[in-house]
């Protein structure tokens, strides 16, 4: 059962056990414990991250800017999040946040504004609106100053409001006062439709005019001057309880800041002004949809005769004609041909395609870069792209010649604003893109310069694989310069640290702290009381400092097993009435260790970090591959 328990527990663990280490080094900036990339912000180039089961930011270089603290977060937005501290979320179709109140912090980590507020929108141009305690929507400035309320603002589960070109779109109860206040419905009750209207607002909350069209996308908000809106259409209630618009045929327009129209209602679908330029669709009798797009003048820009359409991003957009698509500039005019089953954003001037099945890499007109067999890919940035290899499911790293700088070994992997982020095992392992760059430069032609090797472990040592098991898994660190220094002496409590580590970390079950020579303040404060609850060390002196021989490393993870006798000696060196004969007999079947050559174990020399490493990956692989 102990055996059955121990594979179980490192069964994640050891996914990746037997990967190679890389063959270049590039020394990595910081190694993270963090269950999952939430997001990203490019604005302020800060990572959204979830620990157990709580959220934090860590910039890009992987320098922390908040602990995973807190029940519920928004991404960064104009240097500033909001973050709850309590609070719970639901799980479902539409997961809610209840019970929590929001405030703010800003882009050094700083709570700026209180936490007080029901719902926190994204700051934008300096404001954010946010819904207080008694269920009004305020508007606040970065220092936390209500600048105006809107007690008759009428907002669903999932909508939101925020600034674009210095305005704000909040959906009202139509025909309410503003000054009017009404009874807050229940958190729990069906919400029920009224018709709404929507006030246009300036940066100081004033109001500029109001929209009566039957819907206008406050959400998109304005861009190049216009907003798109539905002059007719019905809402409906799902069974979900949520309500959808259907807009009446013809009936999309954009109107301008003063609330005038400005493009004639006339589509069937209408998106934001991007770069420019807006998707719009004219849908005929047969339901056919047919898209184009449109200037804010209202000039079609590109007729209304494409099967799809993208918006355009740096300065690109995208058009799909009988299932391929193809790039349209800002004037009109076709970069490419309708050659594309896939067509991704440009970044940096390449984007990425597929075609006949294989993703490529194109310039701005269609030439092609590089052809790779991946599943996906992220957008270019800093030179580089990270892709996931279609048969591996593992993700890699290119730069935009196609020459892949990093092997597909990696469960997931970032690359923004000038850093990459690559993950094995337990850690986000942080690098400088032109790091990278530099060491594929001056790697082998044709071999992928890598990332996390050590400069004094060679590939062929007989400890590479265990190192890179342990690093990966957050086992055991490098000693800093690219090294792991294989040779240095091992005290027992970095043994018995890197043991704890080896099993996930668990904490001690009492609190009770039976050494005399052990501080809450020690690095293996928890390592040692579990190891005491474990039976794997006894007595009231620990010892940390002592240096540990290769007979008690041995024997510390034989008691881990569970102390199993009947081992037969071995080694000459090794007399049967030591007590550490079980254990290194043990760890010879167990193919834990072979001895130290010569026919012998050598138990009284100190276990160096090459050792405890080897030692420990084998146990554990052995116990998780045998389970």
């Amino acid at each position: 059962m102990r055996k059955k328990l121990l594979s179980l527990a490192l069964a994640m663990l050891l996914c990746l056990g037997f990967v190679p280490p890389a063959r270049a080094a590039v020394e990595e900036l910081v190694g993270l414990r963090v269950d999952e990339v939430v997001a990203y912000s490019s604005q302020e180039g800060v990572y959204t991250v979830r620990q157990d089961g709580r959220y934090g930011f860590y910039r890009a270089d992987g320098s922390l800017l908040l602990e995973p603290d807190y029940a519920a977060v928004g991404c960064y937005s104009d240097g500033m999040a909001a973050v709850s501290l309590a609070g719970e979320e639901t799980v479902g179709e539409t997961p809610r946040f209840q019970g929590g109140r929001f405030g703010y912090v800003d882009a050094d980590g700083i709570l700026t504004v209180a936490m007080q507020y029901r719902q926190a929108f994204p700051f934008s141009e300096g404001r954010a609106f946010a819904v207080d305690a008694s269920g009004t929507l305020v508007l606040l400035d970065r220092s936390g100053q209500e600048l105006a309320s809107f007690p008759q603002a009428e907002l669903w589960e999932g909508e939101r409001v925020q600034f674009s070109e210095g305005l704000a779109v909040v959906p009202v109860k139509a025909g309410v006062d503003e000054a009017e206040e009404d009874d807050e419905p229940a958190e729990d009750e069906p919400a029920e439709f009224t018709p709404r209207a929507y006030l246009v607002l300036d940066s100081g909350g004033r109001e500029i005019c109001t929209l009566t069209d039957a819907f206008v996308d406050f959400m998109g908000g304005y861009h190049s001057g216009r907003i798109a809106a539905a002059e007719t259409g019905e809402w409906t209630q799902g069974e979900d309880g949520q309500f959808r618009f259907t807009a009446a045929p013809d009936s999309w327009g954009y109107r301008d800041e003063r609330g005038e129209i400005a493009v004639d209602f006339q589509f069937d679908e209408a998106w934001p002004f991007a770069d420019g330029l807006a998707a719009v669709c004219l849908r005929e009798e047969n339901g056919r949809e047919s898209w184009g797009f449109v200037s804010p003048e209202g000039e079609m820009t590109v007729p209304a005769e494409y099967d799809g359409a993208r918006s355009l991003e740096d300065g690109v957009g995208a058009l799909l004609s009988e299932g391929k698509w193809a790039y349209v500039d800002q004037e009109g005019k076709l970069l490419t041909g309708f050659d594309y089953e896939e067509a991704g954003p440009f970044r940096e001037g390449i984007a990425l395609v597929r075609r006949s099945g294989r993703m490529e890499a194109i310039n701005e007109r269609g030439r092609i870069l590089f052809t790779a067999d991946a599943s996906q890919g992220l957008p270019f940035s800093a030179g580089v792209t990270v892709m996931q290899e279609k048969e591996s499911g593992a993700w890699g790293v290119y730069d935009e010649s196609g020459n892949l700088l990093v092997p597909f070994e990696y469960e997931e992997a970032f690359h923004w604003d000038g850093y990459l982020w690559l993950k094995r095992g337990e850690l986000w392992r942080v690098y400088r893109t032109e790091d990278v760059i530099t060491a594929s430069l001056a790697a082998p032609e044709g071999a992928p310069a890598g990332v996390g090797a050590f400069l004094d472990v060679p590939e062929d040592a007989w400890y590479a694989a265990a190192v890179t098991w342990a690093t990966d898994h957050d086992v055991i660190t490098g000693t800093g310069g690219s090294q792991f220094s294989p040779d240095r002496s091992c005290t027992t409590g970095e043994v018995i640290t890197f043991l704890w580590r080896a099993m996930g970390r668990p904490e001690p079950a009492e609190d009770e702290n039976p050494f005399t020579d052990v501080s809450a303040t020690n690095y293996y404060y928890q390592a040692a009381l579990w190891a005491y609850e474990n039976g794997i060390v006894s007595g009231d002196v620990f010892g940390a400092a002592e240096l540990c021989s290769r007979g008690m490393a041995v024997t510390y993870l034989w008691r881990l097993a569970g102390s199993p006798e009947g081992y037969l000696p071995v080694f000459a060196d090794v007399s049967p009435d030591a007590v550490y004969a079980q254990a290194v007999s043990w760890a010879v079947f167990e193919d834990i260790t072979g001895g130290s050559g010569g026919g012998a174990f050598s138990p009284d020399e100190i276990c160096n970090r090459g050792q405890i490493v080897t030692f420990l990956h084998r146990f554990l692989v052995k116990e998780y591959a045998t389970s």
